[in-house]
């Protein structure tokens, strides 16, 4: 006969003596009470499984869960039922107890020569670790799925905004002392959320809170999860995506921070021969002004998708097919090309943007810039140098304001960058100091 048990594995707080806890834990048993909140740990703890076999034999394995001790009903060894996602959270433990005892009878009976200690803690690890377990709808298991599912298809730049919400949940269940389900995404925990977001740490100002269009963006990102979850069976709750109004939204027209032509030729020119990697950083940069497209295309440059005339390929984001021609002011892209061998030097986007960044400093691209974001009511005013605006992103954003500015059709500019929105170029229209000259010289 086996049983399986589950016990946290740090319930109760370390600021208390243990003598204390002792005490307050036989006065609780003895008058049938739950422990009181004080002498219990604030944080979530991880749950052990012991799994108890023939003649008293026991194994401890630790489990995926991780338990806010508070929501533990230690009497029956399993979630309070006052506990937010307490029936979801139950049946994966009761699930996963009787996968365990229906794997440990079926080793029992293959090969009961082979019933050991070492075959038993095999089965158990294999089926925790191994993810064989009901814990399959789970919100852990979900987030698990979806990265290495998405690995192939998504870039690696989408992949780490979902990576950066996920992190904010388990932000938000330590601080908020919660312990999250797919049951929990309503319209109050979405008000919740943007709450905690506008509470966190904020690198462009003094005070908390990050700005709302990175809220915003947190918020879409998780709604986006949420319905993949959704459409691939993890959990039944369609409101939590599709009937919530988040209440912070992006703003509609930003200041768009982009290199003038002359900054643009400034750092092309700038001799840099002596740092090869910097070189390298400024001519892949470069390529980007001139040609309009996303660092992880650029990144992809095939020659066989290049003719002399124009480079035709398919965009990893938009899966679209796209033609750019080398004539006239995308033609300054060929030199780049041939000096390369039509084969760019990897290098990750972060560590691009880093030497960007020095790029700028040493070519004194140091016009002062100032962009207004809020944080919830509050304005906040970013004031800096461009070149710490400087990033790959900038390059495309500088082909679109100089192509506007030289009298290209928004329609023509689309058709090479592919932006889906023709409302996304339209951020762009009047953002160029010389185009706002000029369009006024005349009057």
């Amino acid at each position: 006969m086996a049983f399986i048990n589950y016990y946290l594995d740090k319930p109760f707080s370390q600021e208390v003596a243990k003598e204390k806890v002792k005490q307050v834990v036989a006065d609780c048993s003895a008058g049938n009470k739950p422990y009181p909140k004080n002498i219990l740990n604030d944080k979530p703890t991880a749950l052990y499984l012991f799994f108890t076999f023939e003649r008293g034999s026991r194994i401890k394995i630790k489990t995926n869960f991780r338990i806010l001790p508070e929501q533990w009903d230690f009497k029956k060894g399993k979630y309070k039922s006052t506990t937010r996602g307490s029936l979801e959270l139950n049946n994966e433990l009761d699930t996963l107890s009787n996968t365990l005892l229906k794997q440990f009878s079926k080793l029992k009976d293959d090969d009961q020569a082979a019933l050991d200690l070492s075959a038993i803690q095999k089965m158990l690890s294999t089926a925790i670790n191994g993810k064989t377990t009901a814990k399959a709808n789970s919100l852990t298991k979900a987030r698990a799925d979806f990265q290495i599912k998405k690995q192939r298809v998504l870039t690696e730049g989408t992949l780490k905004e979902y990576r950066t919400i996920f992190k904010s949940l388990d932000d938000y269940e330590d601080t908020k002392k919660v312990i999250l389900t797919f049951q929990s995404f309503n319209q109050t925990f979405f008000n919740d959320y943007e709450k905690f977001l506008l509470g966190k740490e904020n690198p462009y100002k003094e005070e908390r809170g990050l700005l709302n269009d990175t809220i915003a963006k947190y918020c879409a990102t998780l709604k986006s999860f949420l319905q993949w979850a959704y459409e691939n069976k993890y959990h039944s709750n369609a409101a939590g995506f599709t009937k919530i109004k988040t209440q912070i939204k992006r703003k509609s027209k930003n200041e768009i921070v982009a290199l003038t032509e002359d900054e643009l030729f400034k750092i092309l020119n700038f001799d840099l021969s002596e740092n090869q990697k910097l070189e390298r950083v400024r001519d892949l940069f470069c390529f980007g002004c001139f040609t309009g497209q996303r660092f992880s295309d650029i990144m992809r440059f095939n020659p066989d998708d290049f003719d002399g005339k124009k480079w035709n390929f398919v965009s990893i984001k938009t899966k679209k097919n796209t033609i750019v021609p080398f004539t006239g002011f995308i033609a300054n892209a060929l030199p780049i090309l041939k000096k390369f061998n039509y084969l760019f030097p990897e290098i990750s986007n972060q560590k691009f943007n880093e030497y960007l960044k020095d790029i700028g400093k040493l070519v004194k691209i140091d016009t002062p810039v100032r962009i207004i974001r809020f944080s919830g009511v509050t304005e906040v005013q970013i004031r800096q140098p461009k070149h710490d605006f400087m990033s790959s992103h900038m390059a495309r954003r500088t082909f679109v304001t100089l192509m506007l500015e030289k009298g290209v059709p928004m329609t023509v500019i689309q058709k090479i960058t592919q932006h889906s929105d023709i409302r996304t170029l339209l951020k762009y229209e009047g953002h160029g100091e010389n185009a706002l000259f000029e369009s006024l010289k005349n009057t």
